[in-house]
């Protein structure tokens, strides 16, 4: 009988151990440490890409901030940050995963369409191809024209490319200004919260026009990543 007990008791535990959770999941292999992203290609205008790390080796993995390369010439190039992030060094224990989100709005010129890879260290990367938009992700507000003191607008933010569209949660409130763009609303994609549009579908916001000061007649827009939805004030 305690033969049998002692069986059941080291079957359970293999189940609770990191072991389980490492194999056969996910992309994640025994030995060997994998950088895994959501998917496989992104719009072009993607805010930001979704990233894990499964270190499946016995030892630490030393890693950092995400870091991105292009393929060009037959090489990859590594792309430098508009804004460079210092990110202090974090150790991955074994058989453990880490989660990270990876800008990619932070580049001048912006990204095109082509072949990339993002790495977090310890000489790990994973590709991914950005969609150049056939069709284009696209904000379409209810109407042209509002008058002045609206409190809320409706928009339809769709994607219409051949490719996942990533952005995260909040939108932004532009007003056209001597010739250019200002943001004068809240700026709520500081969220870290993602959200996706698979190809061909939309979604429907609901936009406060709350900013600091009461917004006055005029040119204005509403940016959700990449896609940003034109009105008026009158």
């Amino acid at each position: 009988m305690s033969k049998i007990i002692s069986f059941f008791t080291a079957f359970f535990l293999i189940l609770q151990s990191p072991f389980l959770f490492i194999l056969g999941r996910d992309g994640r292999q025994f030995g060997k440490a994998a950088l895994v992203l959501e998917a496989s290609s992104y719009a072009v205008g993607t805010e930001a890409i979704k990233v894990t790390l499964h270190n499946g080796t016995l030892g630490s993995l030393t890693i950092g901030g995400c870091s991105l390369q292009r393929w060009e010439g037959g090489t990859w190039n590594w792309i430098a940050p508009r804004d460079s992030v210092a990110c202090a060094p974090y150790q991955l224990k074994p058989l453990r995963s880490a989660n990270a989100t990876c800008e990619l709005t932070n580049y001048d010129p912006p990204l095109a369409a082509g072949r990339y890879r993002v790495g977090m260290g310890g000489g790990v990367f994973a590709e991914f191809t950005l969609v150049g938009l056939s069709g284009e992700v696209t904000l379409t507000t209810e109407s042209e024209t509002y008058p002045v003191g609206t409190r809320e607008i409706k928009a339809t933010l769709y994607n219409g490319s051949p490719a996942r569209f990533d952005y995260t949660v909040g939108y932004r409130i532009d007003k056209y200004i001597d010739g250019e763009w200002v943001t004068v609303g809240p700026n709520l994609g500081f969220i870290a919260l993602m959200q996706y549009l698979l190809p061909g579908c939309g979604e429907t916001l609901i936009c406060e026009l709350s900013c600091n000061e009461p917004l006055e007649a005029g040119r204005y827009r509403i940016g959700v990543g990449g896609a940003c939805g034109e009105f008026t004030l009158v």
